[in-house]
């Protein structure tokens, strides 16, 4: 096990302070995962026969292969629709504009009515040779562009029908004697595919179009510019505007991908990065491109770049495609041993698919499937997955709990606000993490802590206060806990099971945290605050008192160190009024029985100051419109408690 640095130290890294209550070594779980597996798998496959095995094996390879084939096709069919719309409407230009490289039948009508108008003047009149017809060079340049454009669409939707044969045939079934054959024939013709460029060559097909586009833009350009400048303008801001968004959509997955791999630190913590979703043929031929254009540059440069930290040669080595460039992002996380941390991006899909799915009767035992087996403690699940961060801070969550809030969510949460303690807790603040708390990067930081403090009090031993302790601190010292704006920051859970461990001395040692609660009590400058949490701290602090855990008191009752701690809540209560209904909370009734609770729950405590009864409020009537003067219509008295139980 490894041990938490000194408090005197200074920690230099997060594993330095972090500790796992296990007790096998990271060697010894790798060999137990593997063994598991290559036993589970020995046993599975005495089930099946080799030739089954190569049927499955055939099945899965196929499913994947038709998958490819069948985008491919989809691309090529979307395509030719385009195409063919595309083509209808340069032939329609075409038909116009080729008229203006040959003479005008009706302009050599009007000279030659002249000629003979001049002649029937004056009979001496000699005519000059007419001089050769010169088209305009504008109007050549538009039928150039005109016709290229109209010959790379049809080019492009040639090579689409091509594509569309090559790829029938590549899919064609052929009777063959065993599945082995049969994945050797599909493997041979993967590979003759990629032998011979097809893929490429289906790649090229929209490039071709999208350039023959660019003419026939190219061509109006000209066409307006010929006409009238006022034209011209309106045109090219209308086409610059298409091309700068082709343009910037074509370099943003180069320029975002090699940014990212340049810059990317070699952090505990890495951030959550982001994949640019432009990605298309001409894209990843961008990218592919400058890569190997940045390769050329002298060594030099690239020491240079490593010197100062930068990842060159990681940035100019582009993957085989964009999959496995995306999976090079997910794959970044996998160097972490620490859960939720190396599980980042896996939670966060788990978190969505949650929110969307959770009302389907079908998903619920999947998800309690998958979620019983991540390596994250129920609170920790409640929190980052379910979003219940008030109640987690709170509430020691069960993998009971989250399998109730799967099966029935409003049931779930009517448990837990119907009495006045779940109340409190369930309206306290809530940290302030965006949402989705996994996509940020304090919200994911603070899930690991959550996570490694439960885990130190799973297995409770003479090191655990110590070990906690290093950690709150060092918490504290990377500003995570400004950084949640929260006053009591340590989930009172993990404290509670020190305070009510039925070993002595661990609980002596636990009494060091009541620093911890103090110092967050005494962080509030006195009145009280909507979303207070000192009142869901002493509503978890009640259901903590009166707890029998399995027949050990808590220490803050039997020691004089814990019981000047609860002197010290009670005086707080009575100085800062907390006993008293602010006007934002309606039902007064939920106070009084609040602070009736908690005189229970200290009744054995010995010189505790009473805590006053607070001055009755007169009750808001609202009176209808219909109503007798003097007559209290009490159907129009209303009483509104606006809260969230996901935080």
């Amino acid at each position: 096990m490894e041990q938490v640095p000194h408090p005197g130290t200074t920690p230099t890294t997060l594993k330095e302070c972090t500790r796992k209550a296990t007790n096998v070594t990271d060697d010894e779980t790798n060999r137990s995962y593997i063994r598991g597996k290559a036993e589970a798998a020995s046993n599975k496959a005495k089930h099946y026969t080799v030739e089954n095995s190569w049927e499955t094996l055939l099945k899965k390879v196929e499913e994947y292969d038709m998958d490819h084939v069948q985008n491919w096709k989809d691309d090529i069919d979307t395509l030719l629709v385009f195409a063919g719309l595309f083509s209808a409407v340069v032939t329609a230009f075409l038909i116009e504009s080729y008229q203006w490289l040959s003479e005008d039948a009706g302009d050599v009508t009007v000279n030659l009515l002249k000629q003979i108008s001049q002649q029937l003047r004056d009979p001496q009149f000699v005519p000059a040779e007419p001089e050769a017809f010169q088209p305009p060079a504008s109007s050549i340049r538009i039928n150039c562009f005109w016709l290229l454009s109209l010959i790379l669409a049809l080019i492009s939707s040639l090579l689409g029908l091509l594509c569309k044969q090559w790829l029938r045939e590549h899919g064609r079934d052929t009777y063959i004697s065993t599945p082995a054959k049969a994945l050797a024939l599909r493997q041979l013709r993967r590979d003759s595919l990629e032998v011979w460029h097809v893929p490429k060559l289906v790649a090229a097909t929209p490039i071709l179009l999208e350039l023959a586009l660019f003419l026939f833009f190219a061509g109006l350009l000209e066409l307006s510019w010929a006409r009238h400048l006022a034209l011209f303008v309106v045109c090219m801001f209308s086409v610059g505007l298409g091309a700068g968004v082709y343009t910037i959509t074509t370099f943003l997955p180069l320029l975002t991908n090699v940014y990212n791999d340049l810059t990317q630190k070699d952090l505990e913590i890495p951030p959550f990065r982001f994949i640019c979703p432009y990605k298309s043929p001409q894209s990843w031929a961008v990218y592919r491109f400058s890569c190997m254009m940045l390769r050329q540059l002298p060594p030099a440069v690239g020491l240079a770049f490593a010197k100062r930290g930068y990842h060159w040669w990681t940035a100019i080595t582009p993957e085989q495609n964009w999959p496995v460039s995306d999976m090079r992002v997910l794959d970044a996380f996998d160097k972490i041993p620490s859960p939720p941390l190396s599980m980042r991006y896996e939670l966060r899909a788990l978190e969505w698919a949650t929110r969307m799915y959770q009302d389907s009767p079908s998903m619920h035992s999947h998800f309690q499937n998958i979620l019983q087996s991540l390596c994250l403690h129920p609170s920790v699940t409640m929190a980052g997955i379910l979003n219940y961060w008030t109640l987690s801070i709170w509430e020691d969550f069960t993998k009971e709990d989250v399998q109730e809030e799967l099966s029935d969510m409003e049931k779930f949460q009517e448990t837990r606000w119907q009495d006045s303690l779940g109340w409190y807790m369930s309206t306290s603040r809530a940290p302030s993490i965006p949402d989705p708390i996994l996509l940020s990067h304090v919200g994911i930081q603070v899930l690991y802590w959550y996570n490694h403090w439960h885990s130190l009090v799973e297995d409770i031993s003479t090191t655990t206060v110590h070990d906690l302790s290093v950690s709150i601190s060092f918490f504290q010292s990377i500003g995570l806990d400004a950084a949640i704006a929260l006053r009591f920051f340590v989930p009172f859970p993990i404290v509670a099971k020190l305070w009510s461990h039925p070993d002595p001395e661990s609980q002596r040692e636990s009494l060091s945290l009541i620093q911890v609660y103090k110092e967050s009590w005494n962080a509030y400058p006195g009145p009280e605050e909507e979303g207070d949490e000192r009142l869901a701290f002493i509503a978890a602090l009640i259901k903590h008192l009166k707890q029998d855990h399995g027949g050990h008191r808590s220490i803050l009752l039997t020691s004089t160190q814990g019981q000047n701690f609860i002197r010290f809540v009670n005086d707080g209560i009575i100085q800062h009024r907390l006993y008293e209904c602010p006007e934002w909370e309606s039902d007064t009734h939920r106070r009084s029985t609040f602070i009736t609770e908690w005189t229970q729950a200290t009744e054995s405590i010995a010189d505790l100051r009473p805590i006053p009864k607070p001055q009755p409020v007169p009750a808001l009537v609202e009176i209808g419109e219909h109503a007798s003067h003097g007559d209290s219509n009490t159907s129009n008295i209303r009483a509104s408690t606006s809260w969230s139980y996901r935080h």
